[in-house]
């Protein structure tokens, strides 16, 4: 009997042995962006591919989680050259928003980089066309 009770006693120390060293690998390990994920956006403005009136023109991107407005950028390409806009840093948590004011008729781009709280980054663009008056 003692020769089991030893066996079992050796075992047991080789599982908390093990577990002992897993847990200090797991806690070494850089936790901060294996869980990370990319953001996906639930909707923009303009869309994809939208004809719009260039009147008074703003444009939105919404994500599924919260952006940093500091470290995210959008840019608009247009037929005349490439403006970057200041996403307003007031905007709703997992929205990027800019004004724009009046465009011209013609082909546009609007490039986003939207960077989330914890420091991934998405990118995307979203065609569109401004019809003409």
């Amino acid at each position: 009997m003692s020769d089991a009770r030893s066996a079992l006693r050796a075992s047991s120390h080789g599982v908390k042995s093990l577990i002992m060293a897993l847990t200090f690998a797991m806690a070494s390990l850089p936790w901060s962006g294996c869980w990370a994920r990319s953001m996906t956006v639930v909707e923009s403005h303009p869309m994809v591919d939208e004809i719009m009136d260039g009147r008074a023109t703003a444009f939105s991107i919404r994500f599924d989680g919260p952006v940093d407005h500091a470290a995210s950028r959008l840019t608009l390409v247009t037929p005349h050259g490439v403006k970057s806009l200041r996403p307003r840093l007031d905007s709703e948590p997992n929205t990027l928003f800019a004004n724009v004011g009046a465009l011209p008729p013609g082909s546009y781009e609007l490039r986003w980089e939207a960077r989330s709280m914890d420091g991934q980054v998405s990118k995307g663009t979203v065609p569109f066309k401004v019809a003409t008056g």
